[in-house]
C-alpha cells in the first residue's frame, strides 16, 4: 500500500513534470516522493510556453546586441552557460536545473523580459533611426536569452522544448530537433561587447523592484501607470542608473519622474518615493 504509480500524476501534470521532479534528485541521495515538486514542473512547463510565445512574437527587425541593458543581460546569461555546463559536466545535474530554473524565473521572466518589452515594442509605433537600432537590440537579446534557456531545460523538459522550439528556431538555425543543436557556450556570445557597467542589469532590477514594491505597499496593481515618480539613491547609484534609466521607467509605466541625491543609501540601493498614480481606467460597458 505504500507504492506510488505515476500513470495519474503524468496525466495530470505531464511527462516533462515527472522529469523535473526525477532531475531535482541529487545522485546519491535519498529521494521522498513529493506530488508538489511535480505541481512546481507544470508550473514551469507553462511559464516556458507562454514565454515562448512572447518572445518569440517579437518580430522587429533584429539590430546587434548594443543597448546597456542587453548587453549586460547577456553577460548575465554566458555566465549562467559556463556554471551549468560545469555542473553536467560533473554529473551534477540537480545542480545545474536548479541554477537554470532560478535564472529563468529571477533574470528572465520577471525582469529582463519586462524590462526590454517596452523597447521591444518600439517598432509596431514605427521607430526609425537610433530607435530602430535599439529596439532591434531588444528584440535580439530577447530571442538569444530565449533560445539559450530553452537548450538549457531541454535535457529536463524536452517535450515541451522541443514543441517551443519548432515554432521558430528549427528553421532559423536548421536544426529540426533541439535535442540535435548544439549545446549553449561562448559561440552563442561571440561578437557582443561586454556591458559598460557590470552591475548594470541587477541596478535596473533592483530599482524595478522598488517600483513594484511600491505599487503592492499602495495597493494598487503592477500594471498602474505613475504619473510622477521621485527615484531615490545616493549620486554614485544615480550616475549608474542613468544608462538603464529609461528602461525602468517605461516598464514601471511611469510618465515623468524626477532623481533625487540621498547620500544615507548604500550603493546599489534605489528608492521610489512619492508616487502619485494615474486614474484607474474605467470599465469599458458592454
Amino acid at each position: 500500500g505504500n507504492i506510488v504509480t505515476p500513470i495519474d500524476l503524468l496525466e495530470k501534470y505531464s511527462t516533462d513534470a515527472g522529469r523535473y521532479w526525477s532531475a531535482s534528485a541529487r545522485l546519491g541521495v535519498d529521494t521522498a516522493f513529493d506530488e508538489q515538486v511535480w505541481k512546481i514542473g507544470k508550473r514551469l512547463v507553462t511559464k516556458l510556453f507562454n514565454a515562448g510565445k512572447f518572445a518569440l512574437a517579437q518580430t522587429g527587425e533584429v539590430h546587434p546586441i548594443a543597448a546597456e541593458l542587453d548587453r549586460a543581460f547577456v553577460a548575465e546569461l554566458s555566465g549562467l552557460v559556463e556554471r551549468v555546463t560545469a555542473h553536467f559536466e560533473d554529473w551534477n545535474f540537480a545542480h545545474g536545473l536548479q541554477e537554470t530554473e532560478t535564472f529563468f524565473w529571477t533574470h528572465f521572466t520577471d525582469t529582463y523580459l519586462e524590462l526590454a518589452k517596452p523597447r521591444a515594442r518600439w517598432f509596431e509605433d514605427g521607430a526609425t533611426g537610433d530607435q530602430a537600432a535599439e529596439s532591434g537590440s531588444a528584440v535580439a537579446a530577447l530571442r538569444l536569452g530565449f533560445n539559450v534557456l530553452l537548450r538549457l531545460f531541454a535535457p529536463v523538459m524536452p517535450y515541451v522544448t522541443e514543441e517551443i522550439w519548432s515554432w521558430t528556431f528549427a528553421e532559423e538555425t536548421g536544426e529540426a530537433s533541439i535535442h540535435t543543436a548544439p549545446w549553449p557556450s561562448a559561440s552563442d556570445f561571440a561578437g557582443i561587447a561586454a556591458p559598460d557597467d557590470a552591475g548594470s542589469f541587477d541596478l535596473a532590477v533592483a530599482a524595478l523592484a522598488s517600483i513594484n514594491k511600491g505599487k503592492t505597499d499602495n495597493e494598487v496593481s503592477l500594471g498602474r501607470e505613475i504619473e510622477m515618480l521621485h527615484v531615490c539613491a545616493n549620486a554614485g547609484t544615480l550616475a549608474r542608473l542613468a544608462v538603464v534609466e529609461d528602461d525602468v521607467l517605461a516598464a514601471a509605466r511611469c510618465h515623468a519622474h524626477q532623481n533625487n541625491e540621498d547620500a544615507a543609501l548604500e550603493d546599489g540601493v534605489v528608492e521610489a518615493r512619492e508616487m502619485v498614480f494615474a486614474p484607474k481606467p474605467e470599465k469599458k460597458k458592454k
